[in-house]
């Protein structure tokens, strides 16, 4: 599982439950002040990060054994993160990680990484949140990575405890605007820096070029043709400024409803079939409108199923399918097995953590995904036909299936760069959500939905028992995962390209002014040395020859997980 791969290695058996009870109470373990040493670790800032808050002499608990032991230092604030510094940096430090990254490091958590926040009062654990009438004597965070951190504040002063505590539920709680992220703040302060290679061989989707060099690839630029119509987004502010759409398909029908009803062209496969998705004409109770609409409709299937565009079948992820409440839900659960705050609730969760997993739905739904991206790679191959995807507005369950199967079928989206290239043409021009999916403006909980991350751990399914087909490993997965709620990147912190290029000045008519330029999360320079970097490059990686003209039959993924932990 992509759960820093907690899931999917449980084979063995179970360590025995301790049966020693410590009468001693972890926050007497090194409390004498006078052994705590005064050394000042140095606080590492980014380009436009601020210090907003901090307190001494917290002590941080380590969690990898069950004595509690902790280590005292430093809590510090940002604007960026949340990070603890050790007095005794060789007690936090493990000599054994070779894999570190240059931007948050192993004790740092970013603002938006944090998922809850609980406060102990008198042995008693309370969510926290506003303002507090009483401060508490250790703090605990869950992360949306699953990490989970414990800090003493029983030997902080009362001011700094009062400080840092109201100061990181504030900053990570509070509703925020979006041009407030430190992700503009970091941009207007890197502007002059030393510009990185963003792209590294990705394709961004961002012109007409790369679309029309995509349709030549995957041989589809016989039926399909990409069009400008949407350039300067004055058709839809949705969809990308380029797209492709069947050949014959007029540009007037495109902009007849603002790009909704219009079929959109994700891939096409080597037999001439294609896969392509549809966002929902919006619903209406005139009679007369739902006539036109319907007349609309009508004529736009008449173009995908005249030749030679084969038989169509139609795909309604909206009615036929999961539903986002479903994800959401089944996550909630899922993510409790892992966000564990002592020894007692691991043993507790330990005894009945399978039945715990199966019930969460979490598996289940995986399962449903890989098997409807089968059901769909089987049209497509075995059957010849066009697949439609219909979903509301084509931006959640069509991303994540589009993307499925094309991780199937297309040995190019299992190499690095293609898999990049794959998210970005269908996530981040195909306008998932991202800003409002990962809640980072925390202003909607109900908007929420762990979308990208099912797609993620899905792939993490295929990896896991097809490792010589991708060119990436797991770790890639894990970090690009955690890259979510890294606010230095504009990958994942927008809605829409519309959105970005707004926000940045791109569509800005003040001829004056720079548009503001902003990292993308593909430059791994950014995040780590190349010698941490090959630990993302799979060595056990067989590169697949081109995909050849002839009949051969779709390749089929088996489950990881053995059948028997599989809600049927």
């Amino acid at each position: 599982m992509l759960a820093k791969g907690v899931v999917g290695g449980s084979g063995g058996t179970k360590a025995p439950k301790p049966s020693f009870v410590s009468y001693v109470r972890p926050e007497e373990i090194h409390t004498n002040e006078k052994e705590i040493t005064e050394k000042e670790v140095t606080l590492h800032l980014l380009p436009g990060e601020q210090l907003l808050c901090e307190a001494s002499t917290v002590l941080k608990y380590v969690q990898e054994d069950s004595c509690q032991r902790g280590v005292y230092g430093r809590l510090v604030c940002t604007d960026f993160k949340i990070a603890f510094l050790g007095d005794d940096e060789s007690a936090l430090d493990n000599d054994e990680t070779l894999f570190k990254n240059k931007v948050v490091g192993e004790n740092d958590i970013t603002l938006h990484c944090v998922d809850q926040i609980y406060g102990v009062f008198d042995e008693k654990k309370k969510t926290l949140f506003g303002q507090l009438k009483k401060y508490p004597e250790k703090l605990i965070i869950h992360c949306k990575d699953l990490r989970v951190f414990h800090f003493c504040l029983r030997y902080t002063k009362e001011e700094e405890v009062k400080r840092i505590v109201s100061g990181i539920i504030h900053h990570t709680q509070a509703p925020k605007l979006l041009k407030r992220l430190f992700l503009f703040s970091y941009a207007t302060a890197a502007q002059n820096s030393k510009p990185t290679n963003p792209r590294n061989h990705t394709v961004m989707f961002d012109t007409l070029k790369d679309w029309c060099w995509e349709l030549e690839r995957t041989k589809g630029n016989m039926k399909y043709k990409a069009v400008s119509v949407n350039e300067g987004y004055k058709i839809c502010e949705r969809l990308p400024a380029y797209f492709v759409v069947p050949t014959p398909l007029p540009e007037e029908d495109v902009q007849r409803f603002q790009g909704h009803g219009i079929p959109i062209w994700c891939w096409s496969c080597h037999n001439g079939s294609a896969l392509l998705k549809m966002s929902a004409l919006p619903k209406e109770q005139d009679d007369g409108i739902l006539q036109i609409q319907k007349s609309f409709l009508d004529g736009i299937y008449k173009t995908i199923h005249r030749p030679p565009y084969e038989i169509v079948k139609t795909e309604d992820l909206s009615s036929n399918f999961l539903s986002l409440q479903e994800i959401q839900t089944a996550y909630c659960k899922f993510k409790q097995l892992f966000l564990i705050d002592n020894s007692t609730e691991f043993w507790d969760t330990d005894i009945k953590w399978f039945s715990l997993l199966e019930s969460s739905s979490w598996l289940d739904i995986i399962r449903r995904c890989l098997k409807k991206a089968i059901e769909i790679t089987e049209c497509l191959e075995a059957q010849n036909m066009n697949v439609l995807l219909l979903e509301e507005n084509a931006s959640d369950l069509c991303c994540l299936l589009s993307s499925l199967v094309q991780v199937m079928m297309d040995p190019h989206s299992r190499t690095r760069t293609g898999f990049q290239s794959l998210i970005q043409k269908e996530w981040v021009m195909g306008g998932h959500c991202f800003l409002d999916r990962c809640n980072h403006l925390h202003q909607s909980d109900k908007e929420e939905v762990p979308v990208f991350l099912l797609f993620l751990d899905c792939v993490w399914q295929l990896v896991h028992q097809h490792s010589p087909a991708f060119e990436f490993t797991e770790t890639y997965l894990t970090v690009l995962s955690d890259s979510l709620y890294i606010p230095i990147f504009s990958t994942f912190f927008f809605n829409s390209p519309h959105q970005k290029d707004t926000n940045t000045g791109r569509e800005s008519s003040d001829t004056q002014s720079k548009p503001l330029n902003l990292l993308s999360v593909w430059d791994w320079s950014v995040q780590f040395e190349p010698k941490a970097q090959t630990l993302l490059r799979n060595p056990l990686y067989v590169e697949k020859p081109k995909l050849d003209k002839g009949p051969r039959k779709g390749m089929r993924f088996k489950f990881l997980v053995p059948f028997s932990y599989w809600p049927q």
